[in-house]
């Protein structure tokens, strides 16, 4: 079983991998995020584990990493809508892009 404080520390891990996710996509990169859900859920499951007294207190921690996440989410998205319209990241199309001009 894993400790109150092992838990925080990877919580704080999943933080900065999303963190890194988001910094990518902003810089138009490919972004892996394919590990990030099976170990929230391996931690969602070691919190359980834990006297509540303890879990109560990860809370704001998990707070944020949800609004991180959502937000990284709403990055996605909007990233998706760019590439739908056929834009670059200043605006301009991305054939003009790849084409040097």
């Amino acid at each position: 079983m894993m400790t109150k404080d092992a838990i925080s520390g990877e919580l704080t891990v999943v933080a900065e991998m999303i963190t890194m996710a988001r910094s990518a996509l902003a810089r138009n990169q490919l972004v892996d995020i394919g590990e990030i859900p099976g170990k929230l859920r391996e931690l969602m499951s070691s919190i359980t584990d834990l006297p509540p007294e303890d879990a109560v207190e990860l809370r704001p921690t998990l707070v944020e990493l949800l609004t991180d996440f959502k937000s990284f989410a709403s990055d996605v998205q909007a990233k998706i809508a760019e590439l739908e319209a056929g834009e670059g990241s200043e605006g301009q199309p991305i054939a003009a892009e790849r084409s040097g001009s």
